[in-house]
């Protein structure tokens, strides 16, 4: 944030947004919806002027009709992520409060998932001009192509709004009949990572099946192939294709088998680590840390493996260049890193 401070949000429970001085003094802000989970957070291009934010979280919704794999089981609900906008207020006493809270996405149809995260993405990024928010919907553990290739869902696509919410009359599928048009590409499982690159090119990172971990170059109306192509196989052992040139999908740029479990990324534009300004800082689920990728142009490779010993959630730059991560897990920890360098 302007001032400092780091807003951090929880998945569990019925999810939360705090602001975390550098001290670790953390205040709980009020007036979220009624969610199960908040996921990625952003400040407004303009959140000095207006003090708008951006969030994705997960909302259930018992009236929802059971679609899904797991509609048959009563002991799954319907769930879907959401986008919503909103004023951080400041109170009296130090408090923070949500207002104005406005929908601006929500994923369709709503679906009852198997046991597990469900995989929802929800990750959020602007446009360099800041016309635009990119958003990843994931494929919320749907394997059918057929139905997460059909325009008709948002599942499984990477979503494209104006910052107002409306849609852009150039999205690749605006004039397309019966298309969601905020679908901006497709073929995707669950991306956690997005970023735009210092050359203006929208990266994604985003988790395969067992192996087959992706980053991707995400371009408009392009098909990256997930489920019916993957270079991962199935959880039990059962082949997928892998990508092929000509299979008519887009193969991701670098492939990660065994997987690190990618759940954070950013472009690192700082001082405080110069020799990786325009790198990729990915974190690492399974990796159990940082994975630094150097782009050139439309290639990418890795060239670094930082082990931090626990499951990294996310990871955010500071203003002064330095790096935050956050751990993931019931006892998930805020740390700061500092360079050994």
């Amino acid at each position: 944030m302007p001032d400092g401070n780091l807003l951090v949000t929880q998945r569990s429970a019925t999810g939360a947004i705090s602001v975390v001085t550098p001290q670790g003094v953390i205040t709980v802000v009020t007036g979220l919806p009624d969610t199960v989970g908040v996921l990625d957070v952003k400040l407004a291009t303009d959140f000095v002027f207006t003090r708008t934010i951006f969030f994705s979280c997960m909302v259930r919704d018992v009236s929802a009709p059971r679609v899904g794999r797991a509609a048959s089981d009563p002991a799954q609900f319907p769930e879907r992520m959401m986008l919503y906008r909103a004023r951080l207020i400041a109170g009296a006493n130090g408090t923070l409060t949500l207002s104005g809270l406005t929908e601006m996405f929500r994923q369709d149809p709503t679906i009852v998932a198997p046991v597990g995260s469900g995989e929802p993405g929800g990750r959020i990024e602007f446009s360099p001009d800041g016309r635009y928010l990119y958003l990843t919907s994931g494929d919320r553990q749907e394997l059918d192509a057929a139905f997460l290739f059909d325009l008709s869902n948002n599942l499984g696509k990477m979503i494209r709004l104006r910052i107002d919410g409306t849609v852009p009359n150039d999205n690749p599928f605006f004039g397309t009949p019966g298309a969601k048009t905020e679908i901006w590409s497709l073929g995707h499982r669950n991306a956690y990572g997005l970023g735009f690159a210092p050359d203006g090119r929208l990266w994604s990172a985003e988790h395969g099946p067992k192996g087959g971990d992706e980053l991707n170059i995400i371009l408009p109306g392009r098909n990256y192939g997930w489920p019916a192509v993957s270079n991962g196989d199935n959880y039990d052992g059962s082949p997928i294709p892998d990508h092929a040139p000509g299979d008519g999908f887009d193969a991701p740029v670098i492939s990660w088998t065994p997987v690190i479990a990618p759940a954070g990324m950013i472009f690192y534009r700082g001082n405080e680590y110069a020799d990786w300004r325009g790198d990729i800082l990915l974190t690492g689920l399974q990796s159990k840390g940082l994975v630094r990728v150097r782009v050139s142009g439309d290639t990418a490779q890795e060239v670094q493996r930082i082990d931090l010993g626990t499951r990294i959630r996310d990871i955010a730059e500071g203003l002064d260049g330095s790096l935050w991560i956050i751990t993931d897990g019931a006892a998930g920890e805020l740390r700061k890193l500092s360079p050994v360098f």
